[in-house]
């Protein structure tokens, strides 16, 4: 048994500065104790297997997971229908393409065929012409002959359009195989369809340079020049008059002349 010096003693070397154990709080036992790392006890199950990603989410998948479409079985067969599709160039008897088209709308509508084709279509653009000194605005085929068909391409299919009216063959590949157009071929004339020329007039100008015109509009009425020089994009002339006995330029719209 430890008498009372000796206990005296061992509270001098503790130190003086020491508080006695029964004052300390339930948070000051652990004051020696690590910092536990937060992160990484949080990352794994008790497994080892990772339950949040240290990469960086970046902002286009934060987006992208914030949006949420919802498509109906029907939309997601006809995006998968689509996408097996690819664009055939057909050709036509000239003149018919418009005839023909309908034949073969009909004809997959007909044989239940519509499956295994998207859109036809006859390449068309609006053109401005002149004629008799008028302008006016009419649809033109800047593709004659030819039918664009959108198309799951076998043995049935193929053997389909070919017995169309009108139908003569495919173009590209061979008889036995043909081959599709590519992408960008199709995004430059439906983009020419829908937007030629991102909506610039096109005029379709019955001259040419070198043509001899008359004045038939403006101070320069019933003179006679010859076509020097022709801007589509603003619709002018530029005509070689003789005035004075000099060829001098005058600048003129289409409208203002015929020809002679």
């Amino acid at each position: 048994m430890v008498d009372d010096g000796k206990k005296e003693e061992r509270k001098a070397a503790a130190g003086s500065d020491a508080e006695p154990s029964a004052d300390l709080d339930g948070a000051d036992l652990f004051f020696d104790l690590p910092d536990e790392n937060v992160s990484d006890t949080a990352s794994s199950d008790d497994s080892g297997t990772p339950l949040v990603s240290d990469e960086p989410i970046s902002e286009e998948d934060e987006l992208l997971a914030a949006v949420e479409i919802q498509l109906t079985p029907e939309e997601l067969a006809e995006i998968e229908r689509r996408g097996r599709m690819k664009w055939y160039v057909i050709h036509a008897n000239t003149g018919h393409e418009n005839k023909v088209k309908r034949n073969i709308d009909m004809a997959v509508k007909t044989n239940s065929m519509e499956d295994f084709f998207g859109e036809i279509l006859v390449a068309t653009q609006e053109i401005t012409e002149m004629k008799n000194g008028k302008r006016s605005t009419v649809k033109r085929k800047f593709f004659p002959s030819y039918i664009l068909v959108e198309m799951i391409m076998n043995k049935d299919t193929q053997h389909f359009i070919n017995t169309i009216p009108g139908v003569t063959r495919f173009i590209g590949g061979t008889a036995l195989k043909p081959e599709p157009i590519t992408r960008d071929e199709v995004d430059r004339i439906l983009g020419r369809i829908s937007a030629p020329e991102a909506g610039r007039e096109v005029l379709d100008i019955p001259y040419e340079v070198g043509d001899s015109v008359q004045v038939i509009d403006g101070p320069f009425s019933e003179w006679v020049g010859v076509i020097n020089e022709i801007n589509h994009d603003k619709g002018k002339l530029k005509v070689m008059i003789s005035i004075f006995g000099s060829e001098t330029p005058v600048e003129l719209d289409f409208l203002q002349v015929k020809p002679v």
